[in-house]
C-alpha cells in the first residue's frame, strides 16, 4: 500500500489575512465570480474586507447567508443560488459548519473552495472531508472532495477577537491529534485517503498536540487579551492546519469515534464538537490503558482550560446507564472509528472507560 499524503493548495495565516483573499484567489486563479456563503456574524465582521478585495482585482461575487446547520437540503440549496448565478468558485466564511458546507457546495458544482474560518472552534477548514448532519445534528455522514481546498486563508486577529468558548473547543479537538494518529498507526489503519500512514504527518500530529499542551493556556489568555500574539498564532495554526491535515492523513480514533456516536443524545447538542472531542480524549487514553503520569497531565491541562473533564459539562449530569449506553452503542457499531484502536473494543470497554473519565474528572 502506498503513503498517501493531501494538504490544501495553499494555506495563509495572519493578523490582516482577510484583505488579500481578492489577491491570492487571482493569482492561484480560482475564477472571476464567486459564490460567498457564510453566518449572519461571520459576514458582518468580514464582508467588508472580503467584498473589497474581490473588487480590487475584479472578481464578481454572490452573497448567502448560511442557514446554521449542514444538512443535504441546505448544501442543495446553495449550490443552486451558485448555478443560477454560474459562479466558478466557493468560498465559505465562519466555523466549521460553513465551511463543510462551501466544500460540499464546490462538490456539487465542480469549482474550487477557499475555506475562511472566523473562529478556530475545529480543525474543518483544510480537509477534504464535508460533514452531513439531520435538523437535529445528528450525524449522518460525509462528502469527499477529490483535493483539499485550493485555499484556506486564517485571518489572526478576527478569531482573537471570537468567544473565547470557540478558541477553548479548538484546543479541545486539537488536542487528540497526536493520541489519534497513533492509534491509527499502531493499528495499521488507513488514513481518510486510502493509504498508509507518512512519517512526516505523524510527526505533525505530534507537533499539533504538543504545542496545544505547551501553549494552549497563554493562547487563550492573550485570546482573553484580543491580541494574537506568537503563542496564539503558534496554537491556531496547530488547530486550523496541523490537526486538520494530520487527521486525515492519519487517521482517527475514540476521541471522534465517541464524539459520533454520542451526537444521537440529545442532552449533549448543546456541546460544540470540540468540546466533546476533548472530553472523549480522556476517555480515549484510559482506554489504552496510558501510563498515570500521561493521565494526570492531561486532566490537569483540560481542567485548567476549561475543556470538559466530568460527564456533567457534557451535559450528561445523572445520566442512566441506559442513556449512556446509547451513546456507547452508536460509537461502536461496524466502521467505527473507535476500531482503529490497536486492540479489540467493545461496548463494554467504552463504558468503563467513559465512567472512570467522569470519576477521575470529578476529583479536580
Amino acid at each position: 500500500m502506498s503513503v498517501i499524503v493531501g494538504n490544501p493548495a495553499k494555506y495563509v495565516q495572519g493578523a490582516g489575512a482577510i484583505k488579500e483573499i481578492g489577491q491570492y484567489a487571482s493569482k492561484m486563479g480560482l475564477g472571476d465570480k464567486a459564490l460567498v456563503m457564510g453566518g449572519q456574524t461571520a459576514l458582518s465582521t468580514t464582508w467588508e474586507a472580503i467584498a473589497e478585495s474581490l473588487r480590487a482585482q475584479g472578481i464578481a461575487y454572490v452573497i448567502e447567508t448560511f442557514r446554521g446547520e449542514n444538512t443535504r437540503a441546505e448544501f442543495v440549496r446553495l449550490a443552486a443560488i451558485g448555478k443560477k448565478n454560474k459562479v466558478n468558485f466557493v468560498v465559505g466564511v465562519g466555523g466549521g459548519k460553513v465551511v463543510d458546507a462551501a466544500k460540499a457546495v464546490s462538490i456539487d458544482l465542480k469549482v474550487p473552495v477557499a475555506t475562511v474560518p472566523t473562529i478556530a472552534a475545529t480543525d474543518a477548514a483544510c480537509s477534504a472531508t464535508a460533514t452531513i448532519y439531520s435538523e437535529d445534528h445528528v450525524f449522518l455522514g460525509v462528502d469527499v472532495r477529490s483535493k483539499n481546498p485550493e485555499l484556506v486563508l486564517v485571518s489572526t486577529d478576527i478569531i482573537a477577537k471570537a468567544p473565547i468558548r470557540y478558541l477553548i473547543a479548538g484546543i479541545a479537538d486539537a488536542l487528540s491529534t497526536k493520541f489519534e494518529a497513533e492509534a491509527c498507526c499502531k493499528s495499521g489503519s488507513k488514513n481518510s485517503h486510502g493509504g498508509t500512514i507518512a512519517q512526516s504527518a505523524l510527526a505533525m500530529a505530534q507537533w499539533c498536540t504538543d504545542t496545544i499542551i505547551e501553549h494552549g493556556e497563554e493562547a487563550k489568555k492573550a485570546a482573553e487579551q484580543g491580541i494574537p500574539n506568537q503563542m496564539f498564532e503558534n496554537v491556531v495554526e496547530a488547530i486550523v492546519y496541523a490537526s486538520s491535515v494530520s487527521w486525515e492523513n492519519c487517521g482517527l480514533a475514540t476521541a471522534h469515534g465517541m464524539q459520533v456516536g454520542f451526537s444521537v443524545l440529545k442532552e449533549t447538542m448543546p456541546c460544540l464538537h470540540g468540546e466533546l472531542v476533548g472530553f472523549f480524549t480522556l476517555t480515549q487514553l484510559i482506554l489504552e490503558n496510558q501510563p498515570k503520569e500521561l493521565l494526570d497531565r492531561m486532566f490537569k491541562f483540560c481542567h485548567s482550560v476549561g475543556i470538559p473533564v466530568t460527564l456533567a459539562e457534557i451535559g450528561l449530569k445523572d445520566a442512566s446507564k441506559q442513556t449512556l449506553m446509547r451513546g456507547v452503542e452508536a460509537s461502536s457499531g461496524k466502521g467505527a472509528f473507535v476500531h482503529n484502536e490497536p486492540f479489540t473494543v467493545t461496548s463494554q470497554m467504552l463504558y468503563e472507560a467513559l465512567i472512570n473519565t467522569d470519576r477521575i474528572g470529578s476529583k479536580l
